[in-house]
């Protein structure tokens, strides 16, 4: 695949395909310097470059680590477990955000994992031992963010774990967290700490969302900015079409090709939040307890 056919992937297939990459890269070169006599040198130095201090002096002169610790492994086992649920939690989360908010939900959380670990190993007297030479690898805290972020927008929509046991979206995110929580005191303190981190992250976006808003757009329109310095990277801006003059009813609403991002956004957290009272109603009444205008609303969202 040449660069190109790479930016017009998904974002899913993205950041799927940047952490496989790195991982391999990281491993290849583990060979390499394994059949050259240096064994271990190119996880020491990719754990050195790559991962995000919890030491101030070392994160000083590694100011890109809280970006490059999330694309980073060097198990197997732990990219192949952060990656799988990366998979299946990030389809889950396109079917309500676009692959915009999934890249800004992604590093955003990833930074807000990064931030509660160094935090708490320089706050907390039980991790003075080990903070000098404590290092953070891993998607966890990122994909943590994106997994939270969808339980808490669509708490009540049922899912198979393993294609066998059926569970809510409620019950999954607290499960979770709740995990990551009593973990603390294990001897991945620091993991499940940056897993928190991203948790709460996700937790502050969907609530954010279903009010009308996305904390995620400052930081995509900065992204925006960015890749159109880079001739290879496509901008992920939206066309704006040309002003069109509608005569009729002045308010009738916008179609969804007239309508800017904030407004489609806040028109879709209205509807949702809609739909999530009238199915309230419906557990707590019965479905003859509705209206007519709700039944209207409910028979035509579940066209949709």
């Amino acid at each position: 695949m040449d660069i190109q056919n790479f930016f017009k992937q998904s974002m899913l297939n993205k950041l799927l395909g940047i952490n496989i990459a790195v991982y391999l890269l990281i491993s290849i070169a583990g060979i390499l310097t394994y059949l050259f006599g240096a064994m271990g040198a190119a996880e020491f130095y990719a754990n050195d470059y790559l991962a995000m201090p919890a030491a101030p002096q070392r994160l000083l002169f590694r100011i890109w680590t809280p970006i490059t610790y999330m694309f980073t492994h060097f198990d197997f086992w732990h990219i192949l477990g952060n990656m799988l649920w990366l998979y299946f939690m990030g389809q889950i989360f396109l079917m309500t955000f676009n692959g915009k908010q999934m890249f800004g939900v992604y590093i955003l959380g990833g930074l807000s994992g990064a931030a509660l670990y160094f935090l708490s190993y320089n706050i907390f007297p039980v991790f003075s031992q080990v903070s000098a030479l404590a290092t953070c690898v891993g998607a966890s805290g990122a994909v943590t963010a994106i997994v939270i972020a969808i339980c808490v927008t669509q708490p009540n929509m049922e899912i198979r774990i393993f294609g066998i046991i059926p569970m809510t979206l409620k019950w999954l995110g607290i499960l979770y967290v709740g995990y990551d929580l009593f973990q603390i005191t294990g001897s991945n303190a620091g993991g499940h700490l940056a897993h928190l981190g991203g948790a709460i992250f996700g937790a502050i976006f969907a609530l954010q969302y279903r009010k009308g808003t996305d904390i995620t757009n400052g930081f995509n329109r900065l992204i925006d900015k960015i890749v159109t310095l880079w001739p290879l990277v496509p901008s992920t801006k939206t066309k704006k079409t040309k002003m069109r003059v509608v005569y009729g009813n002045p308010n009738a609403q916008k179609s969804a090709r007239d309508m800017t991002d904030a407004e489609y956004n806040q028109q879709k957290a209205a509807k949702q939040r809609r739909m999530d009272e009238i199915l309230d109603k419906i557990s707590q009444s019965g479905y003859e307890s509705l209206t007519k205008e709700e039944k209207e609303f409910l028979f035509k969202m579940s066209g949709k």
